[in-house]
């Protein structure tokens, strides 16, 4: 990173006495227990009055440029304050943030409210059913609440993620993408045809959380979801990123096929989903229809991760349980044989 910096966590709590908007707020009390989520530390703050805060500060980044790591907290503060406008209960609310390096912690921050509970706990064997179905039914109606508030039309979904693989193959052109090859990148844009629904081409665009994991989904003591947190991956997406599977309902390598307890899940949890509002229901069937979902939601995640693009095109751009090279032309399947 440029520069020094020096991190003062001790620091946290007159951090956030002094950025508070009532000047007579006592300082909150900082919780010795962290959490490391993707990007961020965060720390718990407590007030006198039971108050709770979430203080996110992007450490695992720290050896980006200053503007990047700044830029970063920008992009998810954005996102909770277009949540919070739109109505949607299930994120935190921005507190404040110091968006400097020039502060008492020596790091930029933001402070969001604390969701109560605990993080989901999540397995073939637990929890057992009617539990199990009653929170993929909460799962579902809570993303059809963020899309359904957060839709908005934009250009079509072909132009969006081909713009995207242009940026990649003009980063590997500079040097600057060294682990992703031009014959890799040219292959995914051949495919893109295939895997795009041409009916969801202009369907409308919303907010996807982007890392629906366990960690991320917050419950009480009965199953019911408080709220999701870490926003951080969040971003206006075309609807065929924005409602795919949460990756609880997702392998985390898929190698195999998924197995009956998995593909039960997902039956409930699409059947959820489909069950919203008409024309955006038949646009979500659509969307998730595909026999090869796996497949498809891997394709597409590929497109934004660098790490899913790495593995897919090891795979020779198929799942290996498949066994088919259906998706992809046969110059592609040689092109790999170079980029292993």
């Amino acid at each position: 990173m440029e520069g020094t910096w020096v991190f003062h966590p001790q620091n946290i709590p007159h951090a956030i006495a002094a950025l508070h908007v009532r000047l007579d707020t006592p300082v909150p009390v900082l919780n010795e227990k962290y959490f490391d989520g993707g990007q961020c530390r965060i720390y718990k703050v407590d007030f006198p009055d039971g108050e709770s805060w979430a203080v996110r500060i992007p450490l695992h980044v720290q050896n980006a440029p200053r503007e990047t790591i700044i830029g970063l907290l920008q992009g998810e503060m954005k996102i909770i304050q277009a949540l919070e406008v739109k109505g949607f209960r299930w994120a935190p609310r921005l507190q404040v943030s110091s968006l400097t390096f020039e502060n008492s912690i020596g790091y930029p921050f933001i402070a969001l409210s604390w969701v109560s509970g605990e993080t989901l706990s999540w397995s073939l064997e637990h929890p057992a059913r009617p539990i199990r179905d009653k929170m993929l039914c909460q799962t579902a109606r809570i993303i059809m609440s963020l899309i359904e508030c957060t839709r908005e039309q934009r250009e079509p979904a072909t132009q969006y993620f081909e713009r995207i693989i242009d940026s990649k193959v003009g980063r590997i052109r500079r040097g600057v993408l060294p682990e992703i090859t031009l014959q890799d990148c040219i292959a995914q844009k051949q495919l893109l045809s295939t895997i795009l629904r041409p009916e969801l081409e202009n369907a409308p665009y919303a907010i996807a959380h982007g890392d629906l994991s366990c960690r991320n989904i917050i419950v009480d003591s009965e199953y019911n979801i408080t709220g999701f947190i870490d926003w951080g991956f969040a971003a206006r997406r075309p609807l065929q990123m924005a409602c795919s599977l949460p990756r609880f309902l997702c392998m985390e390598e898929p190698i195999l096929p998924p197995p009956l307890v998995l593909q039960e899940d997902r039956r409930i949890f699409i059947a959820s989903l489909q069950s919203g509002p008409s024309t955006l229901a038949q646009q979500i069937s659509l969307a998730l229809s595909p026999d090869d979902i796996d497949f498809y939601q891997c394709f597409l995640e590929s497109i934004t991760s660098k790490g899913m693009h790495r593995w897919l095109a090891r795979q020779g751009w198929k799942l290996p349980w498949k066994g088919s090279t259906e998706h992809a032309p046969s110059a592609m399947v040689e092109d790999k044989k170079d980029s292993r």
